[in-house]
């Protein structure tokens, strides 16, 4: 049972900045308690210059859907990137332990840039073009403690119409 209930954290809807983001409604632990459940968000942003990399100028794009994906590929929750104050953000918080990744649609008329450049603490791509998921992510108990958000971004471009 309690695995369904963690479940249903993670699918759980709030309103955030004014459009509807996956994230859990979930107290913080209390004193002494270890976090036992993750948060993973990213960035999706339209790449101007098609170099996979958020660059000064380069925009957020809000209402893109984002599913998190199990190791098995089931979709468990999904998301929409944020319009206002954090245009092109997405979060998935009370993530339990396990293996994920995140998977992006792209809106019609853009695709996914170049992944897998850019430098430590630069938003770069991580989605493969192909078949749309970020690389892998590992969340295990030790990520949770140490890391409060594993970061999957994703650049788009124009497709020529």
């Amino acid at each position: 049972m309690r695995g369904i209930s963690i479940l249903l954290i993670v699918i759980v809807s709030a309103f955030v900045f004014g459009s509807t983001a996956g994230a859990a409604v979930h107290a913080p632990p209390g004193a002494g308690e270890e976090r036992g459940i993750g948060t993973i968000g990213g960035t999706v942003f339209l790449d101007a210059d098609a170099n996979g990399v958020q660059d000064p100028g380069e925009r957020g794009m809000s209402g893109v859907a984002v599913h998190l994906l199990d190791a098995a590929g089931e979709r468990i929750a999904t998301a929409e990137t944020f319009s206002h104050a954090c245009e092109g953000l997405y979060i998935f918080s009370g993530v339990p332990p396990g293996d994920y990744t995140v998977e992006v649609v792209p809106p019609e008329g853009h695709a996914f840039t170049h992944p897998g450049r850019g430098s430590p603490g630069e938003t770069a791509s991580t989605i493969d073009p192909v078949n749309r998921t970020s690389t892998g992510i590992n969340l295990t108990s030790e990520v949770i403690r140490t890391t409060d958000l594993v970061v999957r971004d994703a650049g788009l471009v124009p497709t020529e119409g």
